[in-house]
């Protein structure tokens, strides 16, 4: 970036204006959307009947000293595997009666406020929160197991959701929820593509504004080739066709790749438009920046015969 606007300033004689990477929505705060979860208590008055079928250890674990102050990805694993061992405990013909409509009552509650515990998680959980709110660092240029990797643990949660609305407790309580968060932590890519991509479209409107106020013809007087004109033409192949275009087609796979999945999995949130303009929206700004800058080459080529189709030497 900083090679080519250099020498775009030096041979082009332009001076472009300071500028800041695009503005992006205001995230709301998480406390503001997150939802109470009913804190059900079970009367073990029939304690070896939960302990027969498995629910004693879940209801200490949540009892425990760390179960108390569980991270809502956390909390959401629990919630999944107390709804598993809730249908299973009802299979049991040793439940007595009693027990059973106390159990059931607890399941029809328990089903009712998983999609809210669901929801704590994508709003409140904190590698999220990172994710969504940027890093300042640009796309690096390799990374392609940051891609490969980020993509599978967004589709582990998408299937995760599905599994939730198909209210099929054992494969939502199998997926490991603290790994894929690990990996978008890890490798933090959804937070450096939105910042990387306001940034450029920030760098190329501000280099846009004063390059597209040059007529192309004064590089090429009467139809002449000029040094000046050479020397662009190198610049454009050289340091845009060989290095920036690759550069904005990785953000391109990156967003074809990771957005799909970002999208489906805010999709009922009332996070999705402030998401959708910080990738969506960015993504769209920037290219249309790039096509408004190929196009003034475009031009050059067209009234100059610049030869940009050509290779330098």
């Amino acid at each position: 970036l900083t090679n080519y606007q250099s020498r775009l300033e030096r041979v082009a004689g332009i001076a472009p204006e300071r500028w800041q990477p695009l503005q992006a929505d205001t995230l709301p705060a998480a406390r503001d959307l997150l939802h109470p979860l009913p804190d059900l208590r079970l009367d073990l008055l029939d304690a070896w009947a939960s302990r027969q079928c498995g629910l004693d250890a879940l209801i200490a674990e949540r009892n425990s000293s760390l179960g108390r102050v569980q991270s809502h990805s956390l909390r959401l694993n629990y919630e999944l595997r107390l709804l598993r061992q809730l249908e299973h405990c009802l299979q049991q013909d040793s439940i007595p009666e009693p027990l059973q409509q106390q159990l059931a009552d607890i399941l029809y509650s328990k089903r009712n406020s998983i999609e809210l515990s669901f929801f704590n998680m994508l709003h409140a959980e904190q590698t999220l929160r990172q994710q969504l709110h940027g890093k300042s660092q640009l796309l690096p240029l390799a990374g392609q197991e940051a891609l490969v990797e980020s993509q599978a643990a967004l589709q582990q949660l998408n299937q995760l959701q599905n599994a939730i609305s198909a209210q099929d407790w054992p494969a939502a309580a199998a997926i490991d929820i603290e790994a894929a968060l690990g990996v978008l932590h890890r490798f933090d890519t959804l937070a450096v593509l939105q910042y990387s991509q306001r940034y450029l479209t920030g760098w190329l409107t501000s280099l846009n504004a004063a390059l597209l106020a040059l007529e192309p013809t004064q590089f090429c007087p009467n139809q002449r080739s000029t040094e000046q004109l050479s020397i662009l033409t190198t610049v454009f192949l050289k340091f845009f066709a060989e290095e920036l275009q690759p550069y904005f087609n990785l953000h391109q796979r990156h967003m074809q790749a990771l957005w799909p999945e970002l999208q489906q999995l805010y999709r009922h949130s009332p996070l999705l438009p402030v998401i959708e303009q910080r990738y969506a929206g960015s993504a769209t700004q920037l290219q249309q920046e790039i096509l408004a800058h190929v196009g003034w080459w475009q031009q050059l080529n067209s009234d100059c015969a610049a030869g940009l189709t050509q290779r330098p030497d």
